[in-house]
């Protein structure tokens, strides 16, 4: 049976790859939320013009829908602390918004929500100390201790999905994805290490690394990570959690120097030790679950995945202009 499917943040880079796989493997319509008049929409999708903290929006979007991917989401891991009120009511009252229109509905749709693969593990998880070899990946039952609003943003927003879940509105899978790569990112984002790094590389521009070089990720491919979400929507639990990563750690230097080996040029680094001193300085995901249950296997490795990206858009890259240098916080996605 064709699913119709929905999605809400198709215009990030995660959403846009994942529109671009749905296009491809889903055979059921496709409807896009779409907040700015402005800016063109996808296509081909249904658009469905809105905001989610109008009720009446949320309605028109999620009125017949099977599945929902959710995957809007504003601040990040460095910067929302600075307005803790603002990065609650930017981020969970369009959730809880859109969570009363499906429960009115009662249509029961399948949300697959995309959560954070570090900040809502925070300091918590892990045993042994440092960054070492003895550090234990985290795992989805284990406590979380979130460090910043943007990790206690993703972790409310889980709960109200799974009480959303026990009073029967619909079911969900959350999705808490590492940090993905696979597309360039504009250069003064400050989320996604290295598809940051890599456009200011091929601008002729210098990488400024918030924090300690020395934090370890763990690194997904986009194409992964889309596998994965496109596989659950076959879920019939009625509330899950996943990790989706690689089940490898690598630090922000082993990261810079994978696109040192890619690069045709001299890449300039300049740190910045004082930023982002609040950045977790280790999150590795156990991805065992996801294996098991759904019978995933990550296939793009990080060197194999940088060095994609550096052929795909090498030569394609324009001539640097003399702009301020980019600041990318080391290990700021999660």
């Amino acid at each position: 049976m064709a699913l119709r499917i929905g999605l809400i943040g198709a215009g990030g880079f995660i959403g846009s790859y994942l529109l671009g796989r749905l296009r491809e493997q889903a055979s059921g319509e496709i409807r896009v939320f779409w907040r700015n008049p402005n800016v063109d929409p996808p296509e081909p999708a249904e658009v469905v013009y809105g905001d989610l903290v109008s009720y009446t929006d949320c309605q028109n979007f999620a009125r017949d829908l099977d599945v929902i991917y959710y995957l809007a989401h504003h601040n990040t891991p460095v910067n929302s602390d600075l307005d803790q009120a603002n990065d609650t009511a930017l981020n969970l009252i369009p959730l809880l918004t859109l969570l009363k229109a499906v429960e009115n509905l009662k249509t029961k749709p399948k949300l697959i929500y995309f959560s954070s693969g570090g900040a809502v593990y925070g300091a918590g998880g892990g045993t042994g100390g440092g960054r070492g070899a003895n550090r234990v990946p985290f795992h989805e039952d284990q406590a979380c201790h979130p460090t910043c609003s943007y990790g206690v943003q993703k972790l409310a927003a889980e709960h109200y999905l799974r009480i959303a879940a026990d009073q029967g509105h619909l079911s969900s899978v959350i999705l808490r994805v590492g940090n993905a790569f696979g597309t360039l990112l504009p250069q003064h984002r400050m989320q996604g290490l290295i598809g940051v790094a890599l456009n200011n590389v091929l601008h002729g521009r210098p990488i400024r690394i918030f924090g300690d070089p020395d934090n370890i990720r763990d690194y997904v491919h986009l194409s992964d990570v889309s596998d994965l979400a496109l596989r659950v929507m076959a879920s019939d639990q009625p509330f899950l959690v996943l990790n989706v990563g690689s089940g490898k750690g690598s630090s922000v230097r082993e990261v810079l120097r994978a696109v040192e080996a890619c690069s045709p040029s001299p890449v300039e680094i300049h740190y910045d030790a004082d930023s982002g001193k609040k950045l977790t300085g280790w999150a590795v995901l156990d991805i065992g679950k996801a294996r098991r249950e759904f019978q995933w296997e990550p296939k793009v490795t990080l060197s194999a995945g940088i060095a994609d990206m550096m052929r795909r858009w090498g030569t394609a890259a324009p001539q640097p202009s003399h702009s301020a240098e980019t600041h990318t916080a080391a290990g700021s996605r999660n």
